[in-house]
């Protein structure tokens, strides 16, 4: 179950307010999933450690030979952004869930739509788009 609206702040603001603050790299790898169109995309969905939430697209983009043993989605995505803190990739994915939401974004197409416009209020430039 999605979380529901808490504002009228605009779907990809409320997203882009929670990319804003986080890393460079960190934003760089939420550009470069949105670019890629081989990773789907689902929202308010953590019942798999596996590929389709945005966090674990992150870590299918960045983590190098996959040699490590796996880990809690939240463990390996701040081994891989030592700079990030548990508090950001906490408003990030609250954030990710209500703005799909609010927007009734609940396919891969319109999840991405929302990322990338987030993406371009941060002025984080998406390849290919």
């Amino acid at each position: 179950m999605r979380p529901g609206p808490q504002t009228s702040i605009a779907t990809s603001e409320r997203l882009a307010r929670a990319i804003r603050p986080l890393p460079e790299p960190a934003r760089g790898a939420l550009a470069e999933v949105a670019a890629r169109e081989d990773l789907p995309l689902v929202a308010g969905a953590w019942d798999r450690d596996a590929a389709g939430c945005l966090v674990a697209n992150v870590v299918a983009v960045r983590e190098a030979g996959g040699g490590s043993e796996p880990d809690t989605l939240d463990r390996r995505i701040l081994a891989l952004f030592p700079e990030l803190s548990s508090r950001d990739l906490n408003r990030l994915i609250v954030a990710w869930d209500e703005a799909a939401g609010e927007a009734g974004a609940d396919d891969d197409q319109a999840l991405r739509r929302l990322l990338r416009a987030a993406l371009a209020r941060v002025e984080e430039r998406v390849a290919g788009v």
